[in-house]
């Protein structure tokens, strides 16, 4: 049978087993302040599977957040421990009365009445240390994958980081050497802007239109250079002609597209367009990429 009591001077709760309170008659001394006291009058009896103090407060807090938590249970055990008592009294010769005064004395003349000093479960250094290395593990684990988080958040914002912050862009373009990957220019096509945009027949050639415009990128960085949606139209706004030209085509051999067109930079197209005996009356152009 497993018991919890208290120190009356401290409040710190032991585990008893009936053999502690048949050793002397139920007086035993508290192993965190030294007071002795007699644990047949505070006692709490609690299950076999309870091994510690600890565990004994723990199911407590439990059952009073489930909201259906009952208070333990005081089991009256004063026959028991009277049946106790006898049985002792039978066995041996009780020596004295024992208290804190004469515990000199007491000690000296009968071995009987030394007072069991109970350890303190509650400070068990075995659990702290358990339970100081769980958190430590747990702490390690929620550092893994915060790194782990932030670098996949680089991995697949390499071009905007690259792009917003260029002194990280020689430590990403390292890291893509390793992963095998590049960091492309920005194709941000909110930020690219078509203007001035015109369209003339050729007075040299038949059938060719003239179409020229600017293109402004409107970003803070570097971006790729788009291809432009050219679509010819007849008077009633339908489509007679549609063409996807790519950034070679309206800017040249000579282009530098690596390089991408600068920030606030403008760029200017110029294209014939042979449309042949096509109805044309109008256009629209589109930015994609």
């Amino acid at each position: 049978m497993n018991y919890i009591t208290s120190c009356p001077k401290c409040g710190t709760q032991f585990l008893l087993k009936t053999e502690h309170l048949k050793a002397h008659r139920g007086k035993v001394q508290c192993g965190h302040c030294e007071h002795v006291f007699n644990a047949k009058n505070r006692v709490t009896e609690i299950s076999d599977d309870i091994t510690s103090a600890a565990e004994y407060q723990a199911s407590i807090e439990h059952a009073e957040q489930m909201a259906d938590a009952q208070e333990a249970e005081v089991i009256d055990v004063d026959q028991e421990l009277q049946a106790i008592d006898q049985a002792v009294t039978q066995e041996t010769n009780y020596i004295g009365e024992f208290s804190p005064a004469n515990t000199a004395s007491a000690s000296s003349n009968s071995a009987i009445d030394t007072p069991i000093v109970i350890e303190d479960l509650t400070t068990d250094p075995k659990f702290s240390k358990k339970k100081l290395k769980l958190n430590l593990w747990y702490s390690l684990i929620s550092l893994l994958l915060l790194i782990f988080a932030l670098l996949q958040t680089a991995y697949f914002m390499r071009t905007k980081l690259a792009a917003e912050y260029p002194q990280f862009k020689p430590l990403l373009a390292q890291a893509c050497t390793y992963l095998n990957c590049e960091i492309a220019l920005p194709k941000e096509v909110d930020l690219l802007l078509i203007d001035d945009s015109d369209m003339q027949e050729n007075e040299n050639y038949a059938g060719v239109i003239n179409f020229t415009s600017s293109l402004i990128n409107n970003a803070n960085y570097a971006q790729a250079y788009p291809n432009i949606e050219l679509t010819l139209t007849d008077a009633d706004d339908q489509p007679v002609l549609r063409r996807l030209i790519k950034p070679v085509e309206y800017l040249g051999p000579e282009a530098k597209l690596d390089a991408g067109l600068g920030a606030h930079e403008e760029a200017r197209i110029k294209l014939a367009i042979h449309a042949s005996d096509l109805p044309v009356a109008g256009y629209r152009v589109l930015v994609v990429y």
